[in-house]
């Protein structure tokens, strides 16, 4: 498994103001390779079922696997976020609208 992990890395990309829409598939597929999906399908909602440890704990994966494919330029917009579903859905937010604010204020 760890080959797996060192091949996907070795051609995926870092978020940038530019690469979004080729970013956005391949970091889903690393989430969903990775069983780091749950979040994603439920909208963030915490399944009863599930402790809050552990929900918990699949938040904090999901952020660290997000951010570590995130360029240092865009970096500290989410440095603080520790929810894997906020996280995404303002990664979404900054990068989906493509005015030309939106576009000046990320670089």
């Amino acid at each position: 498994m760890e080959e797996s992990s060192s091949s996907s890395s070795a051609t995926m990309l870092k978020l940038t103001a530019f690469n979004d829409s080729i970013w956005k598939p391949r970091i889903e597929d690393i989430l969903y390779c990775k069983d780091l999906y749950e979040p994603f399908q439920l909208l963030g909602q915490k399944p009863e079922v599930k402790s809050n440890d552990a929900w918990s704990t699949l938040n904090r994966k999901i952020v660290g696997q997000i951010r570590q494919w995130v360029d240092q330029s865009v970096f500290h917009h989410v440095a603080q976020e520790t929810d894997g579903y906020k996280l995404w859905t303002k990664l979404s937010s900054m990068y989906e609208r493509k005015t030309a604010q939106n576009k000046a204020s990320i670089i």
